[in-house]
C-alpha cells in the first residue's frame, strides 16, 4: 500500500467515524453512559480496520450499524421500562450521611468521595446534604439550605432580566442573522464601532450585545484584552 493510499483511508475513515459519533449524538466523553461508551470504543475499534485491512466497506457498514444500535438503545432507555438498567442514579450521601452499600456499589471509597466534593468546592461532608452519583459519573451535590450560597432572592433584591448575549461581529466579521434578530443594522454596528475607536471591522475580535443593549468590543492582537463598552 503507497503512501498516498494510506493517507486517503486515514481521512476516509475519520470522517466515517466522525458521522457514526454524529449518529449517536452531541455527548462529551464525561457525558456518556456505560452502553453510549461502548458504542464508541467499539464504533473506532470497526473504523480502524481498514487501516490494516484492505476490505473498507465492512468496516463503513459497521460504523453505522454500532451507531445506529447505540442511538436506538439510548431511545429505549428513555422508556420506564428500561430506565433501570443503565440510567439509574446512586445516592451516596442522604441527609447528609454516607451510604457505605452504595458506595460499595460504586467501587468508590471516603477519600474518594472526598476529593469529588472538593473538587465542587465542599471541603467539609457536614456541608452537604445529598450526594449523587449520576448515570454517566459525574457527582452532583445538594448542600446544606444554610451553606448554599446566598441569591438576590434569598435577600428579596430584584435583579434585571440577563439574557444571552449576542455576537454581532466575530474576527472582523458580521453576523447578519443576529443583528436581525436584535432588530439592528449593519450602520448602527458601524457607528457603534466607531465611537469606540474602531474604525474598521478587520480590527476586532469580538463585538457581542447584552441583553441590556450594552455592546462589548474586543480589540484584534490586543496586549490589554479588557472590552470596549459602549
Amino acid at each position: 500500500m503507497s503512501t498516498l493510499v494510506y493517507v486517503i483511508r486515514c481521512v476516509l475513515q475519520l470522517l466515517v467515524t466522525w458521522l457514526g459519533i454524529r449518529i449517536i449524538g452531541k455527548k462529551s466523553i464525561a457525558q456518556m453512559t456505560g452502553y453510549e461508551l461502548s458504542g464508541i470504543l467499539l464504533l473506532s475499534t470497526v473504523a480502524a480496520e481498514p487501516l490494516v485491512y484492505k476490505i473498507a466497506s465492512n468496516a463503513a457498514i459497521g460504523v453505522v450499524t454500532l451507531a445506529v444500535a447505540t442511538l436506538l438503545i439510548g431511545k429505549l432507555s428513555l422508556k420506564d421500562k428500561f430506565y433501570n438498567v443503565d440510567s439509574k442514579p446512586s445516592i451516596v450521601v442522604a441527609n447528609g450521611s454516607l451510604i457505605k452499600s452504595e458506595l460499595k456499589k460504586n467501587q468508590m471509597n471516603v477519600p474518594f468521595l472526598l476529593s469529588l466534593l472538593r473538587l465542587k468546592g465542599y471541603s467539609k461532608l457536614s456541608d452537604v446534604e445529598f450526594a449523587i452519583i449520576e448515570p454517566n459519573g459525574n457527582l452532583s451535590v445538594i448542600p446544606k439550605s444554610q451553606e448554599r450560597p446566598v441569591k438576590p432572592k434569598d435577600i428579596r433584591i430584584s435583579t434585571p432580566y440577563e439574557g444571552l448575549s449576542l455576537p454581532l461581529l466575530v474576527d472582523g466579521k458580521v453576523i447578519q442573522e443576529n443583528l436581525v434578530y436584535a432588530k439592528l443594522d449593519r450602520g448602527w454596528l458601524m457607528d457603534q464601532l466607531a465611537s469606540a475607536g474602531f474604525p474598521e471591522e478587520k480590527d476586532v475580535l469580538l463585538a457581542e450585545l447584552d441583553s441590556q443593549g450594552n455592546l462589548s468590543v474586543f480589540r484584534e492582537n490586543e496586549s490589554d484584552d479588557s472590552p470596549k463598552i459602549v
